[in-house]
């Protein structure tokens, strides 16, 4: 996916927001949107807006001498999170079709977005709920079902620290068809993107073998990836991606990939096809799988 000029000014927001979890001095504020906005002329529009936004954010760190600005809400989240996965592994296990509703709950989880959210926090029960309710915008967990069947190996994108564990869920549902899964974490901390600690903090490792994709970049840029999570990629037989910047990035490849994503923005939503706050779990639309027959409502 390419950038628009729509995106420019979501390159300043993101900035501000991890200037606001470091300093409360508006100079200070000002003086990083300042800088950050000598930028903006560039940055290629051929670039994805992951790709603008992590050059972006590198900046503002310089900036406020400080490489994890939202470490503190990471914490926040990861805590949130599992004080929920009871009850969210209740509603899973209670449900007539596990997998289909652990689906949704993963795609609830990807409401916490600290680069993109307006509001401090996020009533995560009250997504969940309108999720469950409403369900995906774009349904294509049956197809996902059935290339289940002869998957053996799926490697799992995680995207947002306190995300995973509603991600647990479904790949604890995706271990229980026998699937190996490998769940892919950033390689240096950008934005609330999960990390190596925050994945194990949660305890990720007790149900999937975690890897750090070994880029410092917004979601999953392959060529600035470690030939480790290369090869884990090339491996897979299927890929499931949590997110926006995954998709943004991933979404012209030819890699078999299921997206599960909230749509925040409009170019994203664009992009899918949809509207803003479209829910979807959908296949690649350039991938290798047959998409018959897909749901949408």
């Amino acid at each position: 996916m390419r950038a628009t000029t729509t995106c420019i000014p979501c390159y300043l927001k993101q900035a501000l927001s991890a200037a606001r979890e470091v300093t409360d001095n508006p100079e200070t504020q000002r003086r990083v949107l300042n800088e950050v906005a000598q930028l903006l002329p560039d940055l290629p529009l051929e670039n994805s807006p992951a790709e603008n936004s992590t050059y972006v954010l590198w900046r503002a760190h310089e900036l406020l001498d400080c490489n994890d600005p939202f470490a503190a809400k990471k914490r926040h989240y990861n805590e949130l999170a599992l004080s929920m996965y009871a009850d969210l592994k209740a509603v899973v296990q209670g449900s007539e079709n596990p997998l289909q509703t652990a689906v949704k709950v993963a795609a609830a989880g990807n409401i916490i977005d600290l680069g993109i959210l307006d509001k401090d926090d996020v009533d995560l029960g009250a997504v969940l709920e309108e999720v469950l309710a409403q369900g995906l915008a774009i349904d294509e967990i049956g197809l996902l079902e059935s290339e289940l069947e002869k998957t053996k190996r799926v490697l799992y994108l995680a995207d947002n620290a306190g995300e995973t564990v509603f991600d647990k869920l479904l790949i604890e549902e995706l271990v229980t068809r026998g699937v190996d899964v490998v769940l892919a974490v950033k390689g240096a901390p950008i934005l609330n993107d999960a990390t190596m600690k925050d994945a194990l903090v949660v305890a990720m490792d007790e149900v999937a073998r975690i890897v750090s994709n070994g880029s410092p970049m917004i979601g999953t840029d392959l060529k600035t990836c470690s030939a480790e999570f290369l090869r884990e990629f090339e491996d897979a037989d299927l890929v499931v991606s949590k997110g926006q910047a995954n998709f943004e990035t991933l979404n012209e490849t030819s890699a078999p990939i299921f997206f599960i994503l909230k749509a925040k923005c409009p170019e994203v939503a664009r992009e899918l096809g949809g509207a803003m706050g479209d829910v979807v779990g959908m296949f690649n639309r350039g991938g290798n799988h047959a998409r018959t027959g897909s749901d949408r409502r």
